[in-house]
């Protein structure tokens, strides 16, 4: 949960501050926006019209029998309407075009900020959360720039349009409607102050259950071996059942707003029409002036309803601003370096680095490791479970920075760096390698975009997975499912180190990505590596006695500390962590 949410978040009050901080996306628009308002001022004169051409109507054509001018009227009433619908859908197009501009914009900004997170800023936020201000908050957006530049422009005009029309006709009828007028201000006040709160914990509760959904959908596989379905669905229930209950009390609360703002233009429209006919028993107004007024009457009442319902979607649309712009406001982190260049080769260097997680307990991941690797060198990082192996890569990676000492690559602190330069350097195989929905190519070529297809053979060739890839339906053209559902751990692990090599990096990160694959192919695997890895340094974390053997030197980690650095033979004839790791490979073998 990020700063905002939760009790204290929910209790703030709508305001207009709130949008503040998206303006910068609605100033590109602006040449489509500045349209809007010349075509609406068009459709409410042609409507303020309207009533007057009645009056016409009544008193110069129905009173005086006169059958030409109701005909003449007429023709000018429709030539009103058709210009006011021109005005109209020239107002829509234009504040849809905004609208979408906006929309469009805002979701490219908050996507690209969401892959810079780190995983703490992810963590605390929540995947559903985000998921959810990426659609639902930022169409909340959207559609009030859209409202902003139509029907929120037209009420105004009505409202201001239709009084000033009363005032000039008859004065003394206008009083009902200033009186009205404090008494629906009143009701939307307290509507919004009423349902903001609740339009704040119905997005939240909405994160929940997207959050649940994301976990369940996930871990599918875990919940039915485990036999969970249903507490699944008990858990989703409730969620599903708080999401209903807020949802319902947002409802009631619109739907008890709209009777009561409905009551009350009635009640200033009857008091028009008892003031109109107290002015026509004494002969001050004609038939016509009557009806033309008690038309601007109800054209007023109808704006201030719609500036009411505008009113109560400008809450609603602030708890998503505040949501949105949260977002946007994470500080980058690790924040950006000044080195726009990438490495300029792929040695590593660790000084005295070492790493603590925030707020964790007990010992730090790493402590005081210190050690340097060539360029185009093969290192094995070693060490039992939790001894810091990946948190070392994430520190290469700029995943995560040190807490302590300096981490080098290229022979320049990875602080320095731009996370882009750096990483673009880089060729990363997670243990859980993820394969994105598309083809098996469409997958090599996140690794380079502009690889021709002889790249990709050599790469799939290196990587072991020439042969199942041939296999396939359509070979590199086949379709690979989101996360690659549909094939094995080993060949997830061996198309992802196939996208890695594509890349051609300076520097190859390898967490444990041999762990699924059989002997055999490993050791085919570690032949090729070194020819395909195109002099780039290799750092693979291992646990396999084949992969220590194939490295030029062995980092031995142990709770976070750099307890053996070397060959084989050296870490054997004086690291006891080392040959108690070597010794319990070669009794599995045996």
């Amino acid at each position: 949960m990020i700063p905002g949410e939760g009790a204290d978040g929910g209790a703030r009050r709508a305001r207009l501050s709130d949008f503040r901080p998206l303006l910068r996306f609605v100033r590109p628009q602006l040449g489509w926006i500045a349209l809007a308002p010349p075509a609406m001022a068009l459709e409410a004169a042609m409507d303020l019209a309207q009533p007057a051409l009645m009056k016409r109507i009544l008193d110069e054509g129905v009173a005086a029998g006169s059958a030409a001018s109701i005909r003449a009227i007429g023709f000018r009433m429709l030539a009103c309407a058709a210009l006011g619908a021109l005005g109209g859908a020239a107002c829509s197009i234009v504040s849809s075009r905004a609208a979408t501009g906006v929309g469009r914009d805002l979701r490219c900004a908050l996507h690209s900020r969401v892959m810079g997170l780190s995983d703490a800023q992810a963590g605390r936020i929540g995947a559903g959360s985000l998921a959810t201000r990426l659609v639902d908050d930022v169409m909340t957006v959207q559609s009030v720039v859209a409202m902003a530049t139509r029907s929120l422009l037209r009420a105004p005009l009505l409202l201001f349009g239709s009084v000033a029309l009363v005032l000039i006709s008859a004065w003394r009828l206008a009083v009902p409607l200033l009186l009205a007028a404090p008494l629906l201000a009143w009701l939307v006040v307290r509507f919004a102050r009423r349902a903001t709160p609740l339009f704040r914990e119905r997005q939240s509760r909405a994160d929940e259950l997207g959050a649940f959904m994301d976990e369940t959908l996930c871990g599918a596989r875990v919940v039915k071996a485990f036999r969970m379905e249903g507490r699944a669905r008990e858990r989703f229930g409730l969620s599903n059942e708080e999401l209903s209950r807020v949802s319902v009390r947002s409802g009631l609360l619109g739907a008890a707003l709209g009777p009561s703002l409905q009551f009350a233009q009635q009640c200033a429209l009857v008091g028009v029409v008892f003031a109109a006919a107290g002015e026509a028993g004494r002969g001050l107004l004609a038939a016509g002036e009557i009806l033309a007024v008690v038309n601007w009457s109800s054209q007023v009442m109808m704006s201030l309803v719609m500036l009411s319902f505008h009113a109560t979607h400008l809450a609603r649309a602030a708890v998503g601003a505040r949501r949105v712009a949260e977002v946007l406001s994470e500080p980058a982190d690790p924040p950006d370096g000044d080195v726009a260049d990438a490495p300029r080769d792929g040695s590593v260097e660790l000084r005295g680095a070492g790493f603590s997680y925030p707020g964790g307990a007990g010992e730090p991941a790493l402590s005081d490791v210190s050690f340097r690797v060539p360029s185009g060198s093969f290192l094995a990082v070693a060490g039992a479970t939790g001894s810091g192996k990946s948190t070392l890569l994430d520190l290469l990676l700029r995943f995560r920075d040190a807490t302590e000492g300096e981490v080098l690559v290229g022979g320049v602190p990875v602080r320095r760096y731009r996370a882009a330069a750096l990483r673009s350097a880089i060729g990363w195989v997670a243990q859980e390698p993820l394969l994105l929905s598309g083809t098996v190519a469409e997958n090599l070529r996140a690794g380079r975009a502009d690889a021709t297809d002889g790249e990709l053979r050599l790469a799939l060739r290196a990587a072991q997975a020439e042969r199942f890839v041939d296999e396939m339906p359509l070979g590199a053209d086949s379709r690979v499912s989101q996360g690659g559902a549909s094939l094995s751990g080993g060949q997830r692990q061996r198309l992802a180190l196939a996208r890695a090599l594509v890349r051609r990096p300076k520097l190859l990160l390898l967490d444990d990505a041999t762990s699924a694959l059989d002997a055999a192919t490993e050791r085919a695997l570690l032949r090729a590596l070194p020819a395909a890895a195109g002099g780039a340094t290799v750092v693979a974390v291992a646990q396999r006695l084949s992969t220590l053997l194939a490295a030029d030197c062995v980092a031995v980690l142990d709770r976070g500390r750099l307890v053996g650095f070397g060959t084989h033979a050296q870490l054997l004839s004086y690291c006891p962590a080392y040959r108690e790791l070597v010794a319990a490979q070669e009794d599995e073998a045996s």
